[in-house]
């Protein structure tokens, strides 16, 4: 069978005898044309450009077979790879062979040699455990060595104890303002005083006696005005270890004396 190899898009240098010749090539970014006749001769036309003057001459190279042009022509056939498109592959001299097969063994343990393979022969179990342990040894050469185990993190500083809450005095009152019709009633100036809505069980205000329904005029002989300023100074007086209460209780004034707990 004829076989033709063109590169798409170029033309034939010359027409070549379709009833003599096997093989036709023609790559004009190499600039070379290959011809290999059915009888076995190869032609090769190159196109070659001189570096010094810049011009290009063509010469052919021909053989009557491809080996004996490969022999004449190695450097040619290497740079044209003129193997590639007869599809020839490059043997091996045995002498070559044993150069490459020494160096690849270069460093490794000697192989067992290799017996008769037949299964009714005891040396096949034989040589197939020198081939275990040959290839364990292979392992262990080859054998990443392991990486050292990180350093343990330091512990942890232990955690500080809980900063312990703070004391907060407490009077264990709750006021509310006097409405306009008792204070009508009790001659009370605008501002003055504020009443006991709740006095909590066991707390500083109910050991000095506060209660319900009384009216706190003053703390610790500053005048009490309103819900608001009383907060402000039931705390400014909570800091001292005694302070009065001046009330007004059924029309009467009385003055008690309040010791703060604390919370």
């Amino acid at each position: 069978m004829m076989t033709f190899l063109m590169l798409a898009g170029l033309c034939w240098q010359d027409k070549p005898d379709l009833e003599k010749t096997k093989l036709y090539v023609y790559d004009s970014t190499k600039g070379m044309t290959l011809k290999v006749m059915k009888e076995g001769a190869v032609e090769l036309t190159v196109t070659e450009e001189d570096p010094d003057t810049g011009k290009k001459s063509s010469r052919t190279l021909s053989a009557p077979s491809l080996e004996e042009f490969r022999k004449k022509n190695p450097e040619v056939v290497r740079k044209y790879e003129i193997d590639r498109y007869t599809g020839a592959r490059r043997s091996v001299v045995p002498d070559d062979f044993d150069q490459l097969f020494r160096d690849f063994r270069r460093g490794l343990p000697e192989m067992p040699a290799i017996p008769r393979l037949d299964p009714f022969e005891g040396d096949l179990d034989k040589w197939m455990e020198e081939q275990r342990r040959y290839m364990e040894d292979l392992r262990k050469r080859f054998r990443r060595p392991a990486e050292p185990a990180p350093a343990p993190l330091p512990a942890p500083p232990p955690a500080a104890p809980p900063a312990p809450a703070p004391v907060v005095p407490e009077f264990g009152v709750k006021v509310e303002p006097v409405e306009d019709t008792l204070r009508d009633q009790l001659s009370l100036k605008e501002g003055e005083g504020v009443m006991v809505g709740e006095v909590k069980p066991g707390s500083a205000a109910e050991k000095s006696g506060l209660k319900k329904h009384d009216i706190i005029l003053k703390l610790d002989g500053k005048a009490v005005g309103d819900t608001w300023s009383f907060r402000k100074d039931v705390l400014k007086a909570l800091e001292q270890p005694e302070f009065d209460v001046e009330i007004l209780r059924a029309g009467k004034r009385e003055t008690l004396k309040a010791k703060p707990g604390s919370k």
